[in-house]
């Protein structure tokens, strides 16, 4: 009853919306620009409103002289925020790189939709506009993302055109996106001959529930509206990503930037979404290798120029990695602003600048570092916690002996990135994320500020107001020193995660070279990695004896986290970090649309899931033998995957290991050298079995491990003060000595680190930590390896240069910087080299080591190496990287033209080149033997029976009425015409092609993405149009038959895929039924719950192990 009064809340919003916007008539709006004479203030009412002039809209206009581009408010708001700062010099003003760029996107016949009045300023690239249209979609309130769809037809389609925008269907596209969105290719393409290959795509390429953005986008425009974006803990906004693609090419000296919008999708969520609201956001994407090759000319188009999409316009405003995210801003190119839409709410850049990271109070930061405070607004998270201004406090951090906060080194802060919550705070954070328990800490960004907070020792009643303490070092932007005059949306806690099951840990390659040049025998290293071969390798391994399809089912769901993999099918996008269900090294990745879409659930018409690890469980569900051939070809693909990881990631599962948050000792019981790990769960020891808390030397260690001292020896002990005050699932390090522990790892610190700890005696035991030195380069290093970048944001520009020019452009060709990768890549390779030729403890191991740790954190500290160091290390270790390591690393695009690396220099052979050759011999050998077995399998293997039971006794009804044969030749014809389709589709050839659906001809492997859009593109009309109303089967028989028949000519050719593609419930449900006994049906969502218990797991082993003890 709830979700219904919601829906028919958002659906009357919506069509008052509709009714409003008919009633306007649209009018031009002259420019509204004015100065601002003081810092913009955000009011304590509503997050993002400004009294300033700057917020009434800003019309673009192209009429001669009276045109007005719209920046003038911009440049006083900046201006103002700069009053009274000492001003630098403008040697940098014209740096950028001028290339000639053609307007790609707008020349794609804008179609007869442009009139000379709408002439395109030079401030702004058209990516899809129609000016009637923009006017029709206003007045008819056509919603946002049909707007956005039929913009994306046009950029996408090489024939579609605004013209097959009919004026006549616009009214009919009015209406909640949940209605209208879904039925757009209905309206537009279907019928249409020219169409057909566009119609089939956009059919293929629906969103399945999870990832559907429809219903989510109409929710958002309530918020919009209303300005209540992003303050909403219980229905938070900024959940669906849109996305644009960026294709460059040379033409004629120049370049042709060529805009493609991409289907919006339900997707994860940060602050800077939840504030602006998901509309009002966009992230452009382009290759690495344009980003690379045409960084300069990027960065020049999108400081000069802002995407012009229906009527609105997008300014660039962060830049990283490929990809550049842009903002609605407040101002319309030729279209009426409309308050039924928000569009009164919105702001101009330099609003959203004042809102988040004000220039005037932090002014004193260096741009660099002022850029990458924008970041925080991007981390994925959850709205966690409101607290209310006199609930949050500010506290100093604890600094190494003689040291105080003017004084103290990173390496000397012992509290570095950590505070407090109180009791009461964690308990309602648990509620509102719906975790399990309370955690002991959370991982958290909260105003300016960003870090892991824990539980404060003292404030643990229940009944206190939710508090939180923040360290001076968690302070990245200041804000208004009186907090009741912060934004809404800066009381909020955005939870990234909470504290991490305790579970064993695997080591990385850096790691294992650590540990060897650490005084670790090879011989512990390779039994470790023969027995995670062994129990990978062996848990694919099929049985014939009675529990053999249990015991195979609960290791397949076990080694293949399908457990997490169906919870991301479940839980929103959104909460996938908040609720541990993302990989450590893919917290903050981009997730590929296509690849998020296909996984997030089974074909919804044959039934067939997505995943081999899920079709292997379906088929044992159904009752399929482990050692039926389809069966098995899936297992052998299966364990390969797992033995190619072991090869080439040298992935080393350690039993007495776990991974978790380290946090400061909150009580100072910790001497130097000491740490404390509990577990809420038992954990297992060699020498005291089951425990909750580890005693006795340990080793600590995080990623990247670079330096040979990054690994260190300490002492784990039990500390009943920390056990008393429920300190679990974290490791505690001490808060004593000249330097924090966290800062020996690799630079740690304690703002969210995570630190995989080793008590494996055999580890633990030969273990000898390298001395201190390593861990920090000399002191002149930096001076004689990096340029740094001295900018200050109070000396960009003087005070009378920015009455003459706006500072906007520089501070968003500052924030673009990062577009492209720096020397990291290039400096870990060379660092790989030395490694192998030195070892680690070579000086010129460890200073490689160094340039790559100080290019990971360059985006922070403007540092950038000199180009004389860089010739001079390229000269030495731009070599071929022995083949022992993992991959090539990224920014080496050297495509193998590369001289070879000189030999070792070390007698000790390399450690990596020990653990390839056992981790190629050991999965050679399991790999052998499952693949021996498949094919003994596939020998002996004859047709089902109980398959092809439903075809048999068809074709015996037949024989008694020959009449009807002419069905079930029908039925056989269908089979027969989408075998034929799903062979050429997998091939990319035919109607169901990549090629025939892109409008594209390519001989390039087709991605996983596109191969399941062609197999579910057949599947799709091989169940719309199978036969029906047959006269002598019904129609649930037709598919039965189908089937089988399908079925049939797989095993006629020893190749099982296209039956189960198209038909796999079916044969699924045939199989079941034949199995005998009781026949129970369940539902997908039922299914997708249900796991074996792990009792009832161990109890099915121990029954199988007797019985092979009985035979022996």
């Amino acid at each position: 009853m709830m979700l219904f009064r919601t829906l028919k809340i958002v659906r009357d919003a919506l069509d008052h919306r509709a009714q409003a916007y008919q009633e306007r008539s649209p009018s031009p709006v002259p420019d509204k620009n004015s100065d601002a004479n003081e810092l913009p203030e955000p009011s304590s009412d509503m997050p993002g409103r400004y009294p300033i002039a700057s917020l009434e809209h800003e019309p673009v206009r192209a009429d001669g002289e009276e045109y007005s581009d719209g920046m003038e408010t911009d440049t006083d708001a900046l201006t103002a925020q700069l009053e009274g700062t000492q001003l630098g010099s403008d040697e940098d003003d014209d740096r950028m790189e001028f290339v000639e760029i053609s307007e790609a996107t707008a020349d794609r016949e804008t179609r007869g939709a442009r009139d000379a009045t709408h002439a395109i300023p030079p401030d702004v690239h058209e990516v899809a506009y129609s000016p009637k249209h923009t006017t029709a979609f206003d007045e008819n309130g056509v919603s946002w993302a049909v707007q956005w769809e039929i913009a994306r037809y046009v950029t996408s389609y090489p024939n579609f055109t605004w013209e097959h925008v009919p004026m006549d269907v616009v009214p009919q596209l009015c209406g909640p996106s949940a209605d209208t969105a879904p039925t757009l290719a209905d309206t537009l393409l279907k019928g249409e001959p020219l169409f057909l290959d566009y119609y089939k795509r956009e059919r293929t390429i629906r969103q399945p529930a999870l990832t559907n953005p429809w219903e989510e986008l109409d929710r958002e425009e309530t918020f919009i509206r209303d300005n209540n974006r992003g303050v909403s803990i219980e229905n938070p906004a900024g959940k669906v990503q849109q996305r644009l693609h960026l294709d460059i090419s040379e033409t004629g000296g120049g370049l042709d930037f060529k805009f493609t919008l991409e289907q919006p999708m339900k997707s994860k969520s940060c602050r800077f979404s939840r504030f602006l609201g998901s509309r009002r956001l966009v992230e452009c994407h382009f290759s690495m290798k344009n980003a690379k090759k045409h960084k300069e000319a990027i960065v020049d188009f999108f400081v000069k120029k802002k995407l012009l999409i229906n009527g609105r316009l997008f300014q660039a405003f962060y830049g990283h990695q490929g990809k550049v995210n842009l903002m609605e801003i407040n101002q319309d190119f030729h279209r009426t602003p409309l308050p039924e839409l928000g569009d009164d709410n919105r702001l101009s850049l330099a609003d959203f600048i004042a809102w988040h990271n004000n220039l005037h109070l932090n002014s004193n930061q260096t741009i660099t570092k002022w850029v990458s405070r924008f970041a925080l607004g991007f981390s994925t998270s959850q709205p966690g916690l409101i607290f209310r201004p006199e609930n949050i406090h500010f506290i100093e951090d604890i600094y190494a002996t003689g040291k105080d906060k003017s004084s103290a080194a990173s390496h000397e802060i012992l509290t570095d990135g950590c505070g407090f919550l109180n009791y009461a705070a964690l308990k309602a954070i648990q509620e509102n994320m719906a975790w399990e328990s309370i955690s002991t800490c959370v991982q958290a960004r909260i105003a300016g500020s960003k870090g892991l907070f824990m539980l404060h020792p003292d404030h643990r009643d229940p009944s206190e107001e939710p508090q939180i303490w923040l360290r001076s070092s968690q302070v990245k932007v200041q804000l208004n020193s009186d907090k009741t005059k912060w934004s809404p949306v800066h009381y909020i806690l955005d939870v990234l995660s909470g504290s991490l099951v305790p579970e064993s840990s695997s080591i990385t390659y850096e790691m294992i070279m650590s540990l060897s040049e650490n005084n670790v025998p090879d011989s512990v290293l390779v039994k470790l990695l023969r027995d995670t071969i062994e129990r990978d390798a062996r848990s694919m391994e099929p049985s014939r004896k009675p529990h053999g399809s249990e015991v195979l089912y609960d290791s397949v769901y076990a080694t293949h986290r399908v457990l997490q993999s169906r919870l991301r099918r479940v839980i929103s996008p959104d909460a996938h970090r908040a609720q541990a269900l993302l990989d450590f090294e893919n917290e903050d990745g981009d997730e590929e649309p296509e690849l998020a879409k296909w996984e997030a659930g089974p074909d919804p018409f044959s039934g067939q899931p997505a995943s081999s690890q899920e079709q292997v469980l379906g088929w044992l569900q159904a009752g399929f033998a482990p050692t039926d051939r389809f069966v098995m070809e899936k297992l052998v693909y299966l364990q390969k995957k797992l033995m190619t990881e072991a090869v080439n990631r040298y992935r080393i599962a350690i039993p007495e290991s776990v991974r978790a948050f380290i946090v400061p000792d909150p009580l100072g019981v910790l001497d130097e050298g000491q740490v404390f790990f509990a577990s809420s769960q038992p954990i297992q020891t060699s020498h005291s079995g089951l425990t909750h808390c580890i005693t006795g030397p340990v080793l600590v260690s995080r990623n990247p491990c670079i330096q040979i001292s990054d690994t260190r020896k300490v002492v784990a002990v039990n500390s009943h003060e920390l056990w008393s005050r429920s300190y679990f699932d974290v490791i505690v390090f001490s808060t004593k000595g000249s330097r924090s522990l966290a800062s020996l790892l690799s630079g740690g610190d304690y703002d969210g680190d995570t630190v995989v700890m080793i008590w494996d005696e055999s580890i633990t035991a030969p273990f000898r930590n390298s001395h201190k030195d390593f861990a920090d380069p000399s002191t002149d290093f930096e001076q004689k390896n990096f340029n740094k970048s001295k900018v200050v944001l109070r000396d960009i520009k003087a005070q009378a240069e920015l009455g003459k020019k706006d500072i906007l452009p520089r501070l968003v060709e500052a924030m673009l910087q990062s577009i492209a990768p720096n020397q990291m890549g290039i400096y870990n390779m060379f660092y790989r080299n030395s490694a192998y030729v030195h070892g680690l403890n070579h000086p010129q191991t460890a200073r490689l080591g160094h340039m790559f740790t100080q290019c990971l954190d360059a985006v922070k500290s403007g540092l950038e190496v000199k180009p004389d160091v860089l010739r001079i290390d390229r000269r030495t270790w731009d070599r071929e990287p022995p083949a022992c390591f993992p991959s090539k690393t990224e920014g080496d695009d050297s495509k193998g033209r590369k001289l070879a690396l000189e030999q070792r220099r070390i007698s000790d052979k390399f450690i990596l080149e020990v653990l390839q050759e056992v981790a190629a011999r050991e999965t050679e050998h399991y790999k052998l033997k499952l693949s021996e077995l498949r094919d003994q399998c596939n020998s002996s293997y004859t047709t089902d029976q109980d398959l092809i039971r439903p075809l048999v006794e068809a074709e015996v009804r037949v024989r008694k009425l020959p009449q009807f044969q002419g069905d079930l030749e029908n039925i056989k014809a269908h089979v027969k015409t989408f075998r034929d389709h799903f062979i050429q589709a997998r091939n990319n050839m035919g109607p169901y092609s990549a090629q025939a659906r892109y409008g594209r001809r390519s001989k390039k492997k087709l991605t996983i993405g596109e191969e399941q859009e062609s197999v579910r593109a057949v599947s799709e009309d091989y169940s719309r149009k199978m036969p029906t109303d047959l006269a002598m089967f019904s129609d649930s028989e037709v598919r039965r038959i189908a089937a089988a028949y399908a079925y049939q000519e797989d095993a006629s050719r020893r190749i099982f895929i296209f039956c189960f593609a198209v038909a796999w419930a079916e044969l699924c449900a045939i199989k079941a039924q034949a199995s005998g006994g009781a026949f129970v049906t369940l539902t997908p969502g039922f299914i997708e719950s249900l796991a074996i218990h792990r009792k009832m797991a161990k109890v099915f082993r121990e029954l199988e192990s007797e019985e092979t003890d009985g035979e022996a």
